[in-house]
This record gives C-alpha cells, structure tokens and sequence, in this order.
C-alpha cells in the first residue's frame, strides 16, 4: 500500500460548485411548486440568475405540464428518483427532446427540494423515430408480402384442386364441367360458359350460372365478338357498355344476364385453339395480374388435359385400328389354313378384305402366265362394263393393269363424267380406286382392286391391303402347291392300290382262272378226285383274294388316332380285316392307363404291319395281340398259328420285316421275330417308357 506523502485536504464549496458549473447536462434544483432555486446556466452562456425564480413550466410545452407536475410530486412524496421526457420549443424553431432524471434533496428525513439532470435526447429521438418508421414499413412490407403470399398460396391451392379433378376426366365434356366449376368459384364470378371450336363455328358446350342457356351456337359472320376475342390467343377482360353491341347475340344475352364485366380466355390443345371459356361478373372489376394469373393456369391445365385425352384416344383408336388389322390377318391367314379351292380361297379374302376397309366393290385379277395379260378371277359388286371405260387419263391400260405393269399401289381418285354414264348406261359410284400388286415370292401374280370412297383411307389401312394382298398370294401358291401335291400323291395312291391288285388279288384272281379251267378239263375228263383237290385249291385261292382286298378296303379309310386311340384302333383293324376273313382274333390289353400317346401311331403301324403278313401270308386260323404296359415298360406280342418261315432262310428284310425294325428303332424300341415253318409266326415288341427327347420327336414325326 503506497503511502501519500501529504494529508488529504477537502476541497471547499467552490471547488465542487465549479464541477456543476462545468457538468455537460442541465442542472437545476427546484421547490415542491417548481420553482427554479438553481441553474447551471453559465456553463451554456447564460445568466443563471435569469432562471432563478421562474417556473420550470414555462419552458416546456403545454402538454407535457401534468407529467412533469404528477412526477415532480412523486419525488417529494417517495423520496425516490423518477425520469420523464419531454419536448420543448425553447429558443429553438425545432422541437427538441430531453430526458430528465429526478433526485431527492433530503434534509432531517424530509425532501426539501428536487434536483433534476437534464439531457438533450434529440438525436437519440430522431434516430428511435426514424428506426421506428423502418420497423413500421418494414411490418407493412411484411404484411403486404404476407396478403401476396395467401395469395398466391389460395390460387396454388385452386390450381391443385383443378388439376386434381382433371385428372380424373374421362371426356371432354367432363374437363368442361370441371373448368367451368372451379372458375366460378376461385374467380367469384357469377356465370361461366364454354364455346367450342368446331368447323368454324362455336358452339356452346357448358354453363354455369345463367337464368337461361346462352346462344347454342355463334359463327363468325353474324356473331363475330367473341372470335375477335380468340385471334391474340390471349386473356381479355372486357367492360361491357349499357347498350349492348347491335348483331351480335352473344352480347344480347350477357347484356341480358345484367353483367358489368366478361373475362375470356381461349382453351388450346397444343398451338390450336379448341374454344373459349367465358366469365362474367355483375359489378365492374378491373384487371389484376393475380386474377389472371390465376385464369391462365386454369386454361392451361385444361387445355392440357384436353390434349391428353385427345393424344389417348388417338393412341386408344390406333391400338383398335392395329387389333382390327390383326384381326383381319388372322382372317385371312384362317381361310389360307382352310382345304379350300383357288377361287374359294380368293373369294373368302376378298370378301374379308373389303369388310376391313369398309368397301363394296372389289375385284382379283390374276395374271395368265401363257399370255402375260391379268384376266378377272374373282369379284364383288364389280359391273362389267367397267373393264371398258375406267381408264386412266391419257392411258391405255386399266387402272390394275398399270398396279401390276409398275409393280406398285396406284391409288387414284376419280370422278366420272357424264360421258362415263352415256356409255356404260349405269350410275354406278365409283369415285375413288386402289390397287395393290398380289406377291408371290418375288413374283407378282395378280392385283387385288377397291373401289368406292377410298378418299378416307390412312397410309396404314393402305399397308394393311399391301399386307393383305401378299398373303392372298401366299395363300394362293400354297393353295396351289396343295392341289399339285394332293393330284400326285392321288396318282401315287393310284399307281400303289395298282400294283398292289396287281401283286395280289389280280394274281389271285389270274389263280382262279387257271383253277377254273383246270377244273373244267378235270370235269370233262371225270376226273373226279383231281378236281375235288382243284375245287379246294379254288376256294383257298378265293379267300386268299378276299381277305387281301378287305386289308385294301380298310387302308382306304384311314383310322382316327384323336377319336379312338391305339387299342381302339387295334380293336376296329381286327374286327374290320381278320374277323370277316374268318379268322379268330384275341385282343389282351394290361395296363391300359399306362399307354403312352406319343408312341400310338408308331406302335399301331407295327401292329398293322405284322397282322398284313399274317394275313397275306401264314394262312393263320386265329391270332392273338396282348398288348402289357406298365409305368416303365410296354410289350406287344403278336403270335398266329400259320404255316410260318424258316428263319434261316428267309430274307430277312423281306415280308415287312424291315419296316417293322425301323419303325421300332425310332421310339428306341426291340423288336424280335421268332418263327418256324409249320409253327406259326411270334413278333414281340419291347419299349421302355422312358424315351430320350429326340426318339419322341422322331416318333411324332
């Protein structure tokens, strides 16, 4: 602690009068009346005697006297300090601000005066007010923002329920409904309506809001207002006059509907206006961005959604465009599948190609390989004389005949004249013609023709004939390869039933002519024992004949594998063939659920194949078929009691043998022959039931 090297004096009275003399803010010291008892005045360079006495009062405005007085009396009543402020003129044209702190003078526990320190707050003010006015524009900007913002958040929300309910429009119609609906109510609008553009004319669609229908319909020339409103393509609003425009009975009706203002906006589909969508209001309205803003979002959705339905059912009449092509195809492709003549074959197509185009009239020609020239194959509806006088301009040649010389589609439209009629004496309307060359490989054959009015025909309907036309040639050369293979396989038939009446029942037959004549010389000679011998050799000879031309009777109708499967198709062979030859038959089936389907036919023509020999060749009196199967195995074994063959001997790719080997080898099956001359025939056939892929193939092949 540092020590001072002198005592501390106390300044005197002056000393600290000096201090208040100099203090930067006002002092004064006032009685319980507010008078002045003391002022610092000469600090500012002025009399401070002049002040002493007055009044405080007098130099601070009026309105700020009660204040002052009320706190004033707080002080001397609480002995508490206090602050208020004021304004005053004095000496000064401005309005100046003070801010005054209050202090107690308190002597023996009583206030005998006040002292106040007085500080000139102006600046401070001015800055709080002008800080104060920021704050205040900046709440209104706020609030102006705020309103914008509703605002803008309502017609958000409007244009969301709008698109919410469009979307589940299924029609033009029901986008009208909903347009108008929504319009009304977002825009407070007392009516709406909706034009539609069609054929230029508009025509009135949907209402809201009228006490009658307005006009159904309004065209340009006697009704022109409201396309005037739809060349800018833009919203228009529109005051109406008291008089309502002379000629135009659109603005009779909202005259009549006391409307003050018309909103009007266009709907467009893409760049295309589609109509116009009108609102009215009972009182004037002026023009604001937000209104509309908010209209051309909704004609733009709508315009949107318009066009999407427009698009959908576009795409919706192309798909039932491309199934009634594929439908058509399939029609066509169906009567190609058909067993059917030439002519039948073009006539069906024909027919079916011109209900798929929506024609009548049509005709095939074909062309004559001989002479290079298309003559008329098939037609329908087609007049005869028209081979005579539907010509080309300036041509020679009929219109099919130029499609088949250019090898391309000619498509021509035509209107005849009056001569056409003095001529053909026949009114017949054949404005419009398309030929289509008819393909054959790389061939053209022919020219399928439509007539009528083809004027509406797309390019895919045009391609769809095309198609059609080269499947008709398909058809027809494979119609005609059909009948080429049906004719020789008929003569191979022919040349096969052929030999085989000529290896067979003719040299049976040759037999018996022999037999006979033998006989007659035998009876002529009485010769009586040989020719009981002979008789019998007749009678065997004649059988033999007889059983061989029942086995060609029965492969002349060939047995149905669908309807009655292979034990029935074994059951009617034996009944049919062996049984009316007198010979007895045993047909054992085991296991019938256990047949395996695939292999029925190969199965059956090795069954067939041994009852052939047996037939042509064992003399057999019966004959037995066991047919066994079971889950992994399947045996046939078919045994006669004939006269048999030497095994060693024989050939043994004579008799059928090979072909019954063969037949058993494709479905991976083994076949055994046992036989011995004079002890009848056995053949056995054993066939595993789990075949590899490509021996059932081979099978159903």
């Amino acid at each position: 602690m540092v020590q001072s090297s002198k005592p501390y004096t106390v300044p005197d009275l002056d000393w600290y009068r000096d201090i208040v003399e100099g203090a930067p803010e006002t002092i004064l010291i006032i009685d319980r009346n507010g008078i002045i008892l003391f002022h610092n005045a000469q600090a500012r360079g002025f009399d401070p005697q002049s002040f002493v006495g007055t009044p405080i009062y007098i130099y601070i405005e009026p309105e700020f006297h009660d204040t002052v007085r009320k706190t004033i009396a707080s002080v001397f009543e609480n002995g508490q300090q206090e602050t208020y402020e004021l304004a005053s003129h004095y000496e000064s044209s401005d309005l100046l601000w003070y801010t005054t702190r209050l202090a107690p003078i308190i002597r023996q526990n009583e206030v005998v005066a006040v002292s106040l320190f007085v500080r000139d707050t102006t600046h401070q003010k001015h800055a709080q007010q002008a800080l104060n006015q920021v704050n205040l524009d900046l709440e209104n900007r706020v609030d102006e923002r705020t309103v914008a913002l509703n605002d803008y958040a309502h017609r958000l929300e409007a244009s969301e329920t709008l698109n919410i309910a469009l979307r589940k429009a299924e029609s033009w119609q029901g986008v009208f409904q909903i347009l108008a609906e929504h319009s009304l109510k977002a825009l407070e609008a007392d009516l709406t309506g909706i034009y539609l553009l069609q054929e230029g004319r508009l025509d009135h669609s949907y209402s809201l809001g009228h006490s009658e229908l307005p006009p159904s319909s309004l065209s340009a020339e006697n009704d022109p207002f409201l396309f005037k409103m739809l060349r800018p393509k833009a919203i228009r609003y529109i005051p109406l006059d008291e008089e309502a425009e002379t000629g135009c009975n659109f603005c009779a009706y909202v005259h009549g509907q006391k409307m003050k203002t018309l909103m009007v906006a266009p709907l467009l589909t893409g760049n295309t206006v589609a109509g116009v969508l009108y609102l009215g209001t009972r009182h004037r309205r002026s023009r604001t961005p937000d209104d509309e803003q908010l209209l051309s979002s909704f004609v733009e959705s709508a315009g949107n959604t318009l066009h999407r339905l427009l698009v959908m059912g576009q795409l919706e009449q192309n798909i039932n465009q491309r199934e009634h092509e594929l439908h058509v195809l399939y029609e066509v492709m169906s009567i190609a599948s058909e067993v059917l003549d030439k002519e039948t074959l073009l006539r069906k197509s024909l027919s079916a190609t011109l209900q798929a185009v929506h024609c009548e009239v049509g005709a095939i020609h074909l062309s004559d390989s001989c002479e290079n020239k298309l003559t008329l194959a098939v037609s329908q509806q087609f007049p005869d004389p028209l081979q005579n006088y539907l010509l080309l301009s300036g041509a020679s040649k009929n219109l099919w005949e130029k499609a088949y010389a250019d090898r391309q589609v000619i498509q021509e439209r035509r209107v005849k004249s009056q001569s056409y009629h003095e001529q053909t004496g026949e009114g017949v309307s054949l404005w419009d013609y398309l030929g289509v060359p008819i393909h054959a490989k790389d061939a053209v054959i022919g020219v399928l023709s439509l007539f009528g009015n083809l004027g509406m025909l797309d390019s895919g309907q045009i391609q769809l004939v095309s198609t059609i036309a080269d499947q008709i040639g398909l058809a027809y050369e494979t119609t005609i390869k059909r009948q080429h293979d049906t004719e020789t396989l008929i003569f191979e038939e022919r040349q096969r039933l052929a030999r085989e009446l000529h290896d067979s029942v003719s040299q049976s037959l040759y037999g018996l002519v022999l037999s006979a004549d033998v006989g007659n010389k035998l009876l002529k000679v009485k010769a009586y024992p040989k020719l009981a011998e002979t008789l019998e050799d007749i009678g065997d000879v004649a059988l033999q004949a007889l059983k061989e031309m029942r086995l060609m009777l029965f492969e002349l109708r060939p047995v149905s594998f669908e309807s009655v499967g292979l034990v029935g198709a074994l059951e009617l062979r034996l009944n049919t063939v062996e049984e009316r030859a007198k010979i007895r038959t045993f047909l054992t089936i085991t296991g019938r659920e256990f047949l395996p389907s695939a292999f029925d036919l190969q199965i059956y023509r090795i069954a067939t194949e041994a009852l052939n020999n047996s037939l042509k060749h064992s003399r057999a009196s019966e004959i037995h078929v066991d047919l066994s199967v079971s889950p992994n195995l399947l045996e046939m074994v078919i045994h006669d009691n004939g006269v048999g063959f030497d095994k060693e001997q024989r050939n043994p790719g004579g008799i059928g043998l090979s072909s019954m080997r063969e037949r058993a080898n494709r479905i991976s099956g083994k076949l055994v022959i046992d036989s011995d001359r004079g002890g009848g025939t056995l053949i056995k056939l054993s066939l595993p039931l789990c075949p590899t892929p490509a021996s059932i193939l081979e099978a159903l092949e």
